[in-house]
């Protein structure tokens, strides 16, 4: 019987299903939705006596190397109708006359899809991987401790065919068997008047109420490797096929994408990848990355290159054991960071990790609680460097060498930060978390929601930790050494001289103009050897308090506030409609202190105390402030109109 592909029939009993699945990947490219869940899968599937690295070849046919429709043929058999039936749901769908350009997946080092061909419903206790590929949808067998959880991923092999059909060959580690299948996901389609279902089986027809059997011709088996450039033969693991793959798959998109997900994981020497298109050929192996790299555009250079060299550091600490302990004592008020739920001893150690080095690797330990009362430890380590003007914003996230693209964080400046979850309890309770591409974490997952005690606020801790350290960082630094930041921000003592140290960004701080050369000198050293105030940055913010100097008491300051601008005077430049210091959404609180907004943009400070703080919040946190504070003579009596708000 000629092998060709087979579509069901509609069956009255049972409701119309359309594949939605695509929509779990929307976010991502296709080439990178097929990418990263054909790479998880292969180090999931890593055989247990595989001391090295798992191997991955990636084949990008092109034109040259594209299959003629006449080579084409048999493999298409029996589809084409379905494939171009009006209702098929294919936008883009290739002609019987077009070259089958092609896309190969092969891994090594992996067991290939093990277990019983013939089964076709779940069977509790069973492990199948063949049945959990080919025959389910929605149900996946993996262990807690793998990478995926929703059993929807393999999706991706059909969605990035302009067919929406996929091929795979197996060799099973366990009785060297070689299979070959290929499945269609279209949408529910007519064909002669006939109603079919969305799924297609490519091999030879099956009995009545018997699943549609792999394709065990050895000798098929092999033409199709060499009419789609394969190199599997008898070596156990798995190789998907996308024929008929989107013209933008060349082999530079391929080798961008997986420089930027997959660089932890190949320096780590856990996986080696293998880029290939009929003339050019890149290894990718922890030795040759950082050549590549740098070999690379500057895109790449620029946004990979940073993480790279900072992952080998981490790296190499953890190697040699010079990674800190920091703990946070959760105590009555559960997890957060503050100083007083910090360890101290721990805290000064990465403070001066980070002022030596520019540099720190930090494993922050944490507790897993299950509903049933069992509790996990684990542990995650975040690498730090600093970093003035870096254009990374957030964290880069790799839950057991995965990158997790898009964890909502807090925004961080002047930081290169990477979280790396490699401790069981841990990549379980986030694998939970984790949406079908993994991509993001979230509370509200059908796997995670119930199954842990106080599993939102443990996600929120890990999402929100290297947000929350950097700040108490650097307040730190701004209390304990006031010069710490004298070659980055400065104070103006008038327009026409050099500043002198403050700490906060973008701030200039001027004296009347009349003062005198000796006076400068003067309130210099002063303000060296202690300032009676200082400012430091807040989310949205700043905030301004006494340094229990008894002078502090003794005058008052101006604040005139603005946006800053890439040119001009941002003061002149400022208007009332960036914000208005008296209303919504800017808010003030005042200890020891009185405030009283004289104009929308200016503020004048009275303090009371030489402990004084006003803390001034609600700006836009997407752009930089420009805050000039200007020495004030003391009113006798403060104005009462003003609008003070406490800060949330």
């Amino acid at each position: 019987m000629k092998l060709a592909w087979h579509f069901s029939k509609v069956n009255p009993r049972f409701k119309n299903r359309e594949a939605t699945q695509g929509e779990f990947f929307a976010s991502d490219t296709q080439i990178r939705a097929f990418i990263r869940e054909a790479v998880q899968n292969s180090l999931d599937a890593k055989r247990p006596d595989l001391q090295g690295p798992v191997s991955i070849r990636i084949f990008v046919s092109g034109d040259r190397a594209a299959l003629t429709p006449e080579t084409a043929k048999r493999y298409f058999r029996g589809g084409w109708d379905h494939f171009l039936a009006s209702d098929s749901g294919l936008k883009d769908a290739p002609s019987r006359a077009d070259s089958c350009r092609f896309i190969t997946f092969e891994d090594s080092g992996t067991t290939g899809l093990t277990g019983d061909t013939e089964q076709y419903h779940e069977v509790p206790g069973v492990r199948n991987p063949f049945y959990y590929f080919f025959r389910a949808e929605g149900q996946s067998n993996k262990q807690e401790s793998g990478r995926g959880r929703w059993g929807l991923g393999k999706f991706v092999f059909p969605r990035s065919s302009r067919i929406r059909s996929f091929f795979a060959v197996t060799v099973r580690h366990d009785d060297r068997k070689r299979f070959l299948v290929g499945q269609s996901i279209l949408r529910s389609h007519h064909v002669e008047d006939r109603n079919y279902t969305p799924d297609g089986w490519f091999g030879e027809k099956p009995e009545k109420d018997e699943p549609a059997p792999p394709v065990s011709d050895q000798e098929f088996i092999g033409q199709f490797e060499e009419d789609f450039c394969l190199e599997r033969k008898r070596d156990p693991g798995l190789s998907i096929v996308v024929p008929f793959c989107d013209e933008a798959w060349t082999i530079g998109a391929i080798l961008e994408t997986v420089l930027q997900d997959y660089f932890y994981v190949i320096l780590r020497d856990e996986l080696i990848v293998t880029i290939e298109d009929p003339d050019t050929e890149y290894v990718l192996n922890s030795q040759t990355l950082p050549g590549i790299i740098e070999a690379s555009d500057e895109h790449v250079r620029s946004s990979v290159g940073p993480l790279l060299r900072l992952t080998q550091w981490g790296f190499d600490q953890q190697s040699a054991g010079a990674l800190l302990t920091l703990s946070c004592d959760a105590g009555k008020t559960g997890l957060r960071w503050t100083r007083k739920t910090i360890v101290p001893t721990e805290f000064s150690a990465v403070r001066r990790a980070l002022q030596e080095y520019q540099k720190a690797v930090v494993r922050i330990p944490v507790i897993v609680q299950h509903r049933t009362g069992a509790t996990r430890n684990g542990h995650f380590d975040i690498f730090l460097e600093q970093a003035e003007g870096s254009t990374q914003k957030r964290p880069v996230f790799f839950r057991d060498g995965i990158l997790i693209a898009d964890v909502r964080t807090r925004l961080v400046r002047d930081l290169r930060s990477i979280v790396a979850i490699d401790s069981p309890a841990l990549t379980e309770f986030l694998g939970d978390a984790e949406n079908p591409a993994h991509t993001e974490w979230s509370e509200e997952t059908s796997h995670f929601r119930g199954k842990y005690t106080n599993g939102a606020h443990l996600l929120r801790f890990v999402r929100n930790t290297v947000a929350d350290l950097w700040q108490l960082l650097t307040e730190a630094g701004e209390e304990d050494d006031q010069e710490v930041l004298v070659d980055v921000f400065s104070v103006g003592t008038n327009e026409g001289q050099p500043g002198l140290p403050v700490d906060f960004e973008s701030s200039t701080t001027t004296q009347p103009r009349s003062i005198g050369k000796e006076r400068l000198k003067s309130l210099t050293a002063k303000r060296r050897t202690g300032r009676a105030w200082r400012m430091t940055r807040r989310a949205g913010g700043f905030r301004i308090q006494g340094t229990g100097r008894a002078d502090a008491a003794e005058g008052a300051l101006k604040i005139r506030i603005a946006y800053d601008r890439r040119g001009g005077n941002p003061l002149r430049r400022y208007t009332v409609t960036d914000f208005h210091l008296g209303q919504r959404p800017i808010q003030m609180e005042c200890e020891g202190a009185d405030a009283e907004v004289t104009e929308s943009n200016e503020l004048l400070i009275i303090p009371e105390s030489p402990d004084f703080s006003v803390t001034v919040i609600g700006f836009d946190v997407n752009r930089d402030l420009y805050v000039q504070t200007l020495a004030s003579k003391r009113p006798q009596k403060i104005g009462t109109q003003r609008e003070t708000l406490d800060v949330e």
